[in-house]
């Protein structure tokens, strides 16, 4: 069945582009629900990290493509969302091009190795601030955005944002994305308490162990915990209830629902989408 409240409205969807992704998935479900799209992405490697697995320049393309042959409008728009200036340019963009923006999904985010990830007493400040800027910032600079057009113009809608499993309980290794993940939960819910009179919803999704090239790109952790008795399976029976990884679907299932008529009373969440990893 699908989900109603959906059809006809423009959705903007961050970090729309790179395959395997969750933005991807999401400005997917959401044109088969009947939404017109803007997706927003930077489109290429990150000049300070390019081996991080971002979209590359075709994927906004390709991405328009298939949700125009579902018969929805789309635009794809380039912009780095930490940068104040370009997200402002991207929303008026979305917004001159298809309308006033009413769905809006916070996905661009990351972190690992080299760029944040590590022992947080040996960690470079520039890495935390790059986790923080690329995870929290973006999210704050887009809502912000897109929140101050729904209020001007009397827009009732939805904003969603990606945070994580991560943002609910220490993790070692992960403490610069630890905080920007916990930082998108207590935004999350400020803005619900101050949108809500406006008839806007704010929630956030907190993944688990979602399989994407951010995180197991060529089967890079199957590879870097298959080797312990019982497997990579055995990992995941150990770690995860439903005994699978995630895919970015089911997080996008996630999102569009709490962008529904089904999800419209719930506000100021930090829903898990971590197949029972988390239950916090």
């Amino acid at each position: 069945m699908s989900l109603t409240g959906i059809e006809g409205k423009v959705a903007l969807v961050t970090g729309a582009a790179r395959p395997r992704g969750i933005g991807r998935a999401t400005a997917l479900r959401l044109a088969r629900e009947g939404a017109d799209v803007a997706c927003v992405d930077l489109g290429a490697p990150m000049a300070d990290f390019p081996s991080h697995g971002v979209a590359e320049p075709t994927d906004l393309e390709t991405i328009v493509s298939e949700i125009e042959a579902m018969g929805r409008r789309a635009v794809g728009i380039r912009a780095d969302v930490t940068e104040e200036a370009q997200v402002e340019a991207a929303v008026a963009e979305a917004t001159e091009k298809l309308g006033d923006v009413s769905l809006v999904a916070n996905v661009v985010g990351g972190g690992s190795f080299g760029m944040g990830m590590g022992p947080l007493t040996f960690l470079p400040a520039d890495q935390f601030d790059k986790i923080v800027s690329l995870n929290l910032r973006s999210m704050f600079l887009v809502t912000k955005a897109c929140a101050a057009r729904m209020v001007a113009t009397g827009t009732k809608g939805a904003i969603v944002s990606v945070s994580s499993q991560a943002g609910k309980r220490g993790m070692p290794m992960l403490g610069a994305y630890c905080a920007a993940k916990s930082g998108i939960i207590l935004l999350t819910q400020t803005w619900a308490a101050e949108l809500g009179p406006a008839g806007i919803t704010v929630n956030a999704v907190c993944p688990g162990t979602v399989d994407t090239d951010l995180l197991n790109k060529d089967g890079q952790l199957e590879a870097m915990v298959g080797g312990q008795p019982g497997g990579f399976q055995g990992w995941i029976d150990s770690q995860i209830p439903l005994g699978r990884m995630q895919t970015g679907g089911d997080v996008a299932n996630a999102i569009v629902f709490l962008m529904s008529d089904d999800g419209d009373y719930i506000t100021g969440e930090a829903l898990n989408t971590s197949g029972g990893q988390t239950m916090v």
